[in-house]
Order: structure tokens, then sequence, then C-alpha cells
């Protein structure tokens, strides 16, 4: 079967990826060997799945919705808030004092806002843009991830700073990634 990028829809995609991070959260609890890596692969989940709904979801939400100016505005400080909790989890780590409730901290602000975002933006979505676009804003989401950073980086919080940043951020942090993948972080 050929690759698609009009296959599913945003929505489809950002809240499969919820449920990655839920399952990410949990990993990236458990102690052993496995924590550190689960820790890194959650940080860049979340990383890559926020700078694709600030620079396409919430702008599209904010334009096509009734009070789409105010559910984004919300939606924007939840993840302002959440973005200071993985930064300071992030400098954290695995292996720093207080791991485990910084994740917990994180984790609930980082669900709650994903439940609020299927509970209030994604269906009105789907009720005021079409099938089609809802396809094409989900290849938009997916190409966007390619190139996204992969860490949390606090000041990149909405479309202009995400569409500015990810060009220069996304291949700097992929390249740290493999520097510290090779040290075996």
């Amino acid at each position: 079967m050929a690759f698609s990028l009009t296959r599913h829809d945003a929505v489809d995609v950002l809240t499969r990826q919820h449920a990655q991070i839920r399952r990410g959260f949990y990993k990236a609890a458990l102690p052993g060997p496995g924590r550190k890596r689960a820790f890194h692969q959650l940080m860049r989940l979340l990383s890559i799945h926020e700078a694709a709904e600030e620079a396409h979801v919430h702008p599209l939400a904010r334009r096509v919705l009734r009070a789409g100016p105010a559910v984004t505005a919300r939606r924007r400080a939840e993840e302002k808030q959440a973005k200071r909790l993985l930064t300071a989890l992030l400098r954290t780590g695995p292996d720093g004092k207080g791991y485990v409730r910084q994740l917990g901290a994180a984790r609930r602000a980082v669900l709650a806002h994903a439940a609020r975002e299927e509970r209030e933006e994604f269906p009105a979505l789907r009720r005021a843009v079409g099938a089609t676009r809802l396809r094409l804003l989900g290849a938009e989401v997916r190409l966007s991830q390619v190139y996204a950073p992969t860490r949390p980086h606090r000041w990149i919080d909405n479309e202009v700073t995400n569409k500015l940043a990810a060009p220069v951020l996304g291949p700097l942090d992929r390249i740290r990634d493999l520097y510290q993948a090779k040290r075996g972080r």
C-alpha cells in the first residue's frame, strides 16, 4: 500500500498522538534502564505535536470557529504553561532530583490540555471544516512535524514563531539528538 499524506485527517492524527503521549508519560515514569529513552521519546513527541498544533491547527480554529479566538487563546495559555513545566523537566532529566514529581505535574497539565482539545476544539473543527480540508490539514500537521523542533522551547508558542523557528531549531535539535544518542545520553 502506498503512503498517502491525505489518508487521515488532522483530528485523527492528533488524537492518536494524544494516546501515544498518555502511554509515553507512563513509560517515562517507570524506573529502570528504559526510562531515559522513554523520556526522550516523550519529549520529542510532545515538541513536534505542539509545534504542529500551534502552527496549523489553532490558527485554522481561530479563523473558522464561532468561538475560535477564545478557544484558541485558552489552548495557547495551557500550552504555554505546559511548556514551562516541560522545559524545567528537560533540565532536570530522568535521573535528576524531583524528576517523578515534575513528570507528574507536566503529565497532569498536558493531559488536561489534550482532553480539552478533544472535547472542545476538535469536534468543533469537524463540524466547521469539510473532510477534505481536515485531510489536507492532517498532511500539513505531519509534514510540519518532520522538521519541527524536538525539544520544548518556551518562546516558540504561536503560528509565526513556530513557522520561523522550525527550519532552524528543528535541524539543530536533531543534530543534538544524534550527538546525545552517540554519547549514550
